[in-house]
């Protein structure tokens, strides 16, 4: 693996880097707040910050570069569906130790933030910056997609099981050839909010 001369970084991916480093930060919010406001308060101050900072960096940096055609689509039509397969078997695979999901008044705001604005900040962050900022870095396209999965499965600490980091890291580098392969983010966030959708569509077994 050759790596590129760091002259090929250039102000905007030292940027990114930062913008990516101060996402990390942001995460560790409910662990400073959690005794004064509670988890619940905590997780969607986070989660509000971390969209609002994301947000702001999609129009500042990436916007620009939006151009939705129909052969992206295409691309991410298929992305979709192959994490949609993966997803439904590991259901399959874990629905009798999973339990159902109930969907109430007090969790339908949890289950929006999931669905609509988690996956938006962590395409800015992830699929936009951190693969932005390990992109110059080398001229193969397999250490900045791996290294940003792994990254990505790992930040993910809610989660105790090998098998589901593992599917952590597929899914992101998916979502990382669906930004490289449309030089969008609207598209990987699109399917990474389906996932998200189709998942909890899965576990919701109650209405109340």
């Amino acid at each position: 693996m050759k790596f590129c001369n760091v002259r090929g970084i250039k102000k905007k991916h030292i940027v990114y880097l930062s913008l990516f480093i101060l996402c990390v930060f942001i995460t560790g919010i409910p662990r400073v707040t959690v005794s004064a406001i509670g988890w619940p308060v905590s997780l969607r101050l986070m989660f509000f910050i971390e969209f609002f900072v994301g947000i702001s960096a999609f129009f500042l940096f990436f916007a620009k570069d939006e151009l939705i055609a129909p052969a992206k689509i295409k691309i991410a039509s298929v992305a979709l569906g192959v994490i949609i397969l993966i997803q439904f078997a590991y259901y399959s695979l874990t629905e009798s130790v999973v339990g159902a999901l109930s969907l109430t008044k007090d969790n339908t705001l949890n289950i929006l933030i999931m669905v609509l604005i988690v996956p938006f900040y962590e395409e800015v962050f992830y699929r936009g910056c951190l693969l932005g900022f390990l992109k110059p870095l080398t001229r193969s396209l397999v250490f900045p997609i791996m290294a940003t999965s792994v990254i990505f499965s790992l930040m993910h600490t809610q989660y105790n099981s090998l098998t589901a980091h593992f599917i952590l890291f597929f899914v992101s580098a998916i979502l990382c050839v669906v930004r490289i392969m449309t030089k969008s983010l609207l598209l990987p966030y699109l399917v990474h909010m389906s996932m998200n959708l189709f998942v909890f569509s899965l576990y919701i077994q109650n209405f109340y």
